[in-house]
């Protein structure tokens, strides 16, 4: 697994989730079948692959893909199959991302060119009121609660800030508390995200009703912790199920494929700002960033900014660059990208000064930008988007119909997949 991401510095607290008003395999061969495993988080990043030579100029809408060279050099491995681990990509945003309407179209589009590495991270339970996650069905967590980074209920507690890398963990310490969820996404194993903790509850596990695993959460200090279930390929039902003997924390489940490819993690949060990843504890973030292990680090704010009277551009300008220097703390060698939001009426003054505010901290970080208001036509585009038919945005001219998120996550990854493929001509033909 390779490395690259973008943003950090402040810490708070787990807040009790409340609905915030938004703008609101490749290849056959198998490894031995997993045993039950569970581990605080200890990871050998891989060393980095040589960058590849990428020019500077745009490409589409995309602006310093050179920025772009160490994950193009990882990408440039899967294709030649010298690839010994998945490239990993992570999405931090706001409910456009939260749904994964886009990013489960960007996540199919790159594991069709370059192999897929399994469907990632999705959360359990209901952290918050999402639209969407593919390969998700039905999702349940009676008696599980969610509590999110930056919670004033929860600052300067013990637990202030350890909520899993999208912010928000699912808690309980109720006898019989459940989660549940039904995945179409195929996998070869789930792995449980969860906190282990002093006083720690456990929670047991089922694959399709079936009892595969008991886990206690109880350990002599807290760590990021891992358990992982070998399944077979195809649907199945998980569930955990709190045994009430302490307080169980859990954040969510990875579906990992045994074959080596791209996988792309969602972890967005409806209501978010670029703030959002910097309230998590800091020790916790660099825990659960390196677990994840991304090679490319999206970072997709601005929308709720836009409509924030209190965070001025230079704000955000900031939250952006201390973002990815938490996230090259964990994962040193992580590339990353800031991706501009999409248009929004009644913002635009704002909206056009955050455009330029994020090319700067873009600049100032050494991330590439790619500008999605231009991609959908600049100003008043969301306007006509919600005039078609059948409409590619919202009648809250906030966010977009899944045809609107596909169609930006095609330009996204056209462009992108245009800048690699420029790097591996230069390559070739030095």
């Amino acid at each position: 697994m390779f490395g690259a991401v973008l943003v950090g510095g402040w810490s708070v607290a787990c807040r009790s989730h409340f609905d915030r008003l938004e703008h609101p395999g490749r290849g056959s061969n198998r490894l031995p079948a997993l045993e039950p495993t569970a581990s605080s988080v200890t990871v050998t990043l891989a060393p980095a692959a040589p960058a590849l030579p990428v020019t500077e100029a745009p490409v589409g809408h995309l602006e310093h893909p050179g920025r772009l060279a160490a994950f193009f050099a990882r990408l440039s491995a899967l294709e030649t199959h010298q690839a010994k681990a998945d490239v990993r990509i992570v999405q931090f945003g706001d409910s456009h991302t939260a749904s994964d309407y886009g990013t489960s179209v960007a996540r199919a589009k790159l594991a069709a060119r370059f192999g897929g590495g399994g469907r990632g991270f999705i959360p359990m339970g209901e952290p918050y009121k999402r639209l969407f996650q593919a390969g998700e069905g039905m999702a349940r967590g009676p008696l599980f609660d969610p509590e999110e980074a930056g919670s004033p209920k929860f600052r300067g507690s013990s637990l202030e800030g350890f909520c899993g890398p999208t912010g928000i963990a699912m808690t309980s310490r109720v006898q019989g508390a459940f989660m549940s969820t039904e995945l179409s996404a195929s996998a070869d194993s789930f792995e449980i995200a969860y906190l282990a903790q002093p006083g720690g509850g456990g929670f047991d596990l089922f694959v399709d009703g079936k009892l595969r695993d008991h886990v206690s959460t109880r350990e002599a200090s807290r760590a990021s912790a891992f358990r992982a279930v070998a399944v077979t390929r195809g649907s199945h039902s998980l569930t955990v199920k709190a045994t009430g003997d302490g307080a169980v924390r859990i954040f969510g489940v990875r579906l990992d494929d045994e074959a080596v490819g791209v996988t792309l993690d969602a972890l967005g949060v409806n209501g978010a700002k670029a703030t959002a990843p910097l309230v998590s504890n800091a020790a916790h973030f660099k825990e659960q960033l390196a677990h994840l292990s991304p090679s490319l680090a999206i970072l997709a704010y601005g929308t709720n900014e836009s409509g924030d009277a209190t965070t001025t551009t230079a704000d955000h300008a900031a939250a952006l660059v201390a973002v990815v220097a938490r996230v090259r703390e964990a994962v040193p060698t992580a590339a990353c990208l800031v991706l501009g939001p999409p248009d929004r009426a009644s913002a635009e003054p704002k909206l056009l000064a955050l455009f330029a505010a994020e090319r700067r901290a873009a600049d100032e970080a050494g991330c590439a930008f790619y500008d999605q208001f231009t991609s959908m036509g600049g100003s008043g585009s969301i306007r006509g988007w919600s005039r078609e038919s059948p409409p590619r945005a919202r009648r809250d001219l906030v966010h977009l119909t899944r045809a609107g998120y596909t169609f930006l996550a095609d330009a996204l990854v056209s462009d992108v997949v245009s800048a690699y493929e420029s790097s591996r001509r230069v390559t070739a033909n030095p």
